[in-house]
């Protein structure tokens, strides 16, 4: 998936392996998933992070009655900021509450580590996002992420995204989003991302079929080529 400043991957682990002991001591309450994922490209927030490629996928996360979660996401990646900078794996570690605050509402809190293992270059490109947000029915979801310090940069960014979705029978699916990326501390711009979807839910996986598109890239974070418009098939197994 550091306070103020520079964070210390100590900050986050320490209270992350603290949360997964204690309510692993409930561990029959808890419900175990994740999936196995090929995509033609991995978007993030309308840019890509493999280069137009094909990316592997793997998620896996715990749930607890209580409402308390954590998990692990990663995927194959190719990101180059130049030729002695390149990122080529991306794994997430996350860790949240989530409550239902009635039978259609429900709120929660988390915080993801994105970190990417191998990393060349100067820069230390791992780093921290704090995470508000709400769902209606589960059908209409509102995020929020704040990141105090985006690549140890010492600068702040935001993200604000609405997603939707609307099943469709029983197999499929159609799905929109929109967001807004504010890395202005760090870049001087921010940017709109969007995505417009149908997903059919089969027996042994879920195909996906996804347009992406953004107003225009911004420096650091994307180039004009990762930040143009892309259909997405991706098939996921579920485990």
């Amino acid at each position: 998936m550091k306070t103020h400043g520079i964070v210390n991957k100590r900050d986050f682990y320490l209270p992350l392996c603290a949360l997964f002991a204690v309510f692993c001591q409930d561990a029959l309450a808890a419900e175990f998933g994740g999936y196995a994922a090929l995509t033609t490209d991995y978007v993030r927030r309308g840019v890509t992070q493999s280069d137009g490629s094909p990316a592997l996928q793997l998620a896996t996360e715990v749930s607890f009655e209580n409402g308390f979660y954590v998990g692990m996401w990663g995927s194959t990646i190719d990101i180059s900021n130049g030729p002695t900078r390149q990122r080529d794996l991306e794994v997430d570690y996350y860790a949240g509450y989530s409550l239902d605050t009635s039978d259609a509402w429900r709120v929660s809190a988390g915080i993801v580590s994105y970190n990417y293992p191998g990393q060349t270059g100067n820069i230390d490109y791992d780093y921290v996002e704090y995470l508000l947000g709400g769902s209606f029915r589960d059908r209409v979801w509102l995020d929020f992420a704040y990141s105090p310090d985006l690549y140890n940069s010492g600068r702040s960014t935001t993200n604000i995204e609405l997603y939707a979705e609307w099943p469709i029978g029983d197999t499929w699916a159609i799905a929109g989003g929109a967001g807004r990326y504010d890395t202005s501390a760090l870049t001087g711009s921010t940017y709109l991302y969007w995505q417009l979807g149908v997903t059919a839910s089969l027996k042994w996986a879920d195909i996906d079929l996804r347009a992406f598109d953004t107003d225009g890239s911004v420096p650091i974070v994307s180039t004009p080529e990762r930040a143009r418009s892309r259909l997405v098939l991706t098939v996921r197994v579920p485990f």
